[in-house]
């Protein structure tokens, strides 16, 4: 049956995708003396602050103002996808064979080790360098970027918490003023390894994830400032997608957190609008006039002018 209709413009029977989202990697070694492009500022913008306090960010970042990454893809070589990097001070990210050298662990003073992984079953590597070196294990279960932004809260809270506790093991009472204090001769700073089965996908979306939570960073300048230092990372379309909607959560979330008022309170109680007022609504009956209803319709005239378009249109029969 021959068709008497044509569509109107080229049009796609595939369901709409997201646009491509680029992340720029740099490749040239950063010259010495040069402002830095890879920094990180700790931010509680972002922080949930039903979970973590400003002094709670103070002590896992180690009350550092700024983080400079050292930029190691001039000398990266392939062997080294095969070990963990130091990301920040406290996160390493590796692929899950790194948890095997346990003389690394040791001297890096790893405390906690997470493992990214689609499976249920155990790491004997993980058991042994509990076993040996005291170190806490964690398993984060993946089937995919659905499940992993949905367990991104509780990871990033995890690694908080854990830092937390080291430090508040080794404190002590000062007798001046009360304030909990720490030895610097003694202290030893919780560490985190995050891994995953290569080490190049889930767990730097892990890191990155955690990097725009407590620094406050687009996934953008997140994913610079790992692949810097871990130069084999590549992180996939739906894992950059998964990292852009966390930027948006971590968004909203802050801007809940800032217009948030007391519970009870006249600044936090709003009134309740039932529905959406109509143009017609804003003008009063006894200030209308001709020249009010046109400056509330001016908004209109963008739309005079312009074609009906119709998505197909006619073609006349064949003969």
């Amino acid at each position: 049956m021959k068709k008497n209709f044509a569509p109107s413009a080229p049009y796609s029977r595939r369901a709409p995708s997201p646009p491509a989202l680029e992340v720029r990697y740099p490749l040239m070694r950063r010259r010495a003396g040069s402002e830095s492009q890879f920094v990180l500022v700790p931010s509680y913008e972002n922080a949930d602050a039903g979970q973590l306090t400003a002094e709670d960010l103070s002590i896992i970042t180690g009350n550092e103002t700024r983080l400079i990454a050292e930029n190691k893809s001039a000398d990266w070589r392939y062997e080294d996808r095969r070990k963990a990097q130091r990301v920040l001070d406290f996160l390493y990210v590796g692929p899950v064979t790194a948890i095997r050298d346990l003389q690394f662990l040791q001297n890096e003073g790893i405390t906690m080790i997470i493992i990214v992984r689609n499976t249920r079953l155990p790491s004997r590597s993980l058991e042994m360098a509990s076993q040996q070196l005291g170190i806490v294990g964690e398993y984060v279960e993946v089937m995919g970027t659905q499940q992993l932004i949905h367990n991104l809260p509780k990871t990033i809270s995890t690694i908080n918490q854990h830092l937390l506790h080291v430090y508040r093991s080794q404190a002590h009472q000062c007798t001046l003023d009360g304030e909990m204090v720490v030895d610097p001769a003694t202290f030893k700073r919780g560490k985190v390894l995050v891994t995953c089965e290569s080490g190049n996908e889930l767990s730097p979306a892990i890191v990155a994830a955690y990097i725009m939570a407590v620094y406050g960073n687009s996934f953008e300048s997140a994913v610079q400032f790992i692949v810097v230092q871990r130069f084999c990372v590549s992180i996939d379309a739906s894992l950059k997608q998964m990292l852009c909607t966390w930027g948006g959560i971590l968004n909203a979330r802050a801007v809940v957190s800032r217009d948030r008022g007391p519970v009870g309170s006249e600044v936090g109680a709003r009134p309740i609008k039932t529905a959406k007022r109509a143009i017609h609504d804003t003008i009063s009956p006894e200030d209308h006039t001709p020249d009010q209803d046109k400056s509330h319709m001016q908004d209109q005239e963008r739309f005079c002018g312009r074609e009906a378009f119709a998505p197909f249109h006619d073609v006349a029969p064949e003969s």
